[in-house]
C-alpha cells in the first residue's frame, strides 16, 4: 500500500497540474503565461494540455476535489493566489480522501 505522501506525489499533483494547465489555458493564457503562474516551464504545460503528462483519474472520481481543483485554478489565472498555496490548500484537502492502513 502507497502511503499518503506517495499518492499525492506521484498521482494526485500531477493530475492536479495538469487540470490547472488546461484550466488556465481555457481562460485565455498563452502556454507561456500559464506555465509562469504555475512554476513550470511551457513544455511541461504543452505536454499537460496533450494529455501527456499528469493523469486525472483520481479528481473524476472525487467531484468535490475536482471543484475544489477548477476554483484554485480561477484564483491562480486571477493572481489571487500562488500556485504553491494552491498546492498546500490541495494536499489539506486530499487527507480526507485518502487513507493509510
Amino acid at each position: 500500500m502507497k502511503s499518503f505522501l506517495d499518492v499525492v506525489s506521484q498521482e494526485i499533483l500531477p493530475g492536479a497540474r495538469a487540470l490547472i494547465a488546461k484550466r488556465l489555458i481555457e481562460s485565455g493564457l498563452s502556454q507561456k503565461q500559464a506555465a509562469a503562474k504555475m512554476g513550470v516551464s511551457q513544455p511541461a504545460i504543452s505536454q499537460y494540455k496533450r494529455d501527456l503528462r499528469g493523469k486525472a483519474d483520481f479528481f473524476k472520481k472525487n467531484p468535490k476535489l475536482m471543484e475544489l481543483v477548477n476554483r484554485l485554478a480561477d484564483k491562480i489565472a486571477s493572481g489571487e493566489v500562488t500556485m504553491q498555496s494552491a498546492t498546500m490548500e490541495l494536499f489539506e484537502a486530499c487527507k480526507g480522501y485518502i487513507s493509510e492502513d
